[in-house]
């Protein structure tokens, strides 16, 4: 059971490493930044967070493929679980 879960991580590309922590902190960066300066409960703020970290990576994946790239939706699936990540982070 270990042996299949080290190869599953190990079968994970580094760019959806990346992409998972870039919105775990871009989701906690905002979400505070919104705590701080806008009085709003921190669940809410976590929220806001992930929706601006999604929007980021949504618009960057919709970039690549503007630019000849391809849409990547697993890129898109790390972005959503960097959220969810970011979003408990923040919020507890």
């Amino acid at each position: 059971m270990i042996k299949k879960f080290v190869n599953f991580v190990c079968g994970i590309g580094t760019d959806k490493y990346v992409h998972l922590l870039a919105c775990l902190l871009l989701t906690f960066v905002v979400g505070q930044a919104v705590f701080l300066y806008g009085g709003l409960p921190l669940p809410n703020c976590a929220a806001m967070g992930a929706a601006a970290a999604m929007t980021v990576g949504f618009l960057k994946e919709w970039y690549d493929e503007f630019k000849g790239g391809q849409f990547d939706y697993k890129d898109l699936l790390a972005d959503v679980a960097g959220c969810l990540l970011g979003l408990l982070v923040t919020a507890f």
